[in-house]
């Protein structure tokens, strides 16, 4: 399979996350063989966005890209301050973001650039290697 690449653009308006996560399944979907790794990919580009629209407040600008039954979804935005992962706090309401995408992706991570940062996440397995996500749990225990 060759590489297929999706790009969308997007303000940052609550309203954005369902129509991104619409978006991607459509693009996905007829791609992948496996409707858990789609569901995954949607889910963390979903949290990306979330994050972007929360923190950074600037239009996004969304990719993904399927090579070898594998899927990277970036989303660049006009923030220079990267994310992180906050401490685990049961209690709290919100705040999970990229601890879910930690827990889901292969591999994540933001690259800075002169007008913000894209924040980028990796799932699948490239060449049917086992995927062993990275899960961070930040807390007591």
């Amino acid at each position: 399979m060759s590489d297929r690449s999706w790009r969308l653009r997007v303000a940052p308006e609550p309203s954005a996350c369902r129509f991104v996560r619409s978006e991607l399944r459509r693009f996905l979907a007829p791609l992948l063989d496996d409707d858990i790794l789609v569901d995954d990919a949607v889910l963390v580009l979903h949290e990306l966005v979330a994050n972007g629209i929360d923190h950074a407040r600037t239009p996004l600008v969304l990719t993904a890209r399927v090579r070898e039954g594998a899927v990277r979804v970036t989303v660049r935005d006009g923030s220079p301050v990267p994310g992180h992962e906050r401490p685990l706090d049961p209690s709290a309401r919100r705040g999970r973001g990229l601890q879910i995408v930690g827990s889901v992706a292969r591999s994540w991570g933001v690259r800075r650039h002169p007008r913000g940062k894209t924040t980028w996440a990796e799932l699948g397995s490239a060449r049917g290697a086992p995927v062993v996500p990275q899960l961070r749990l930040i807390g007591p225990g």
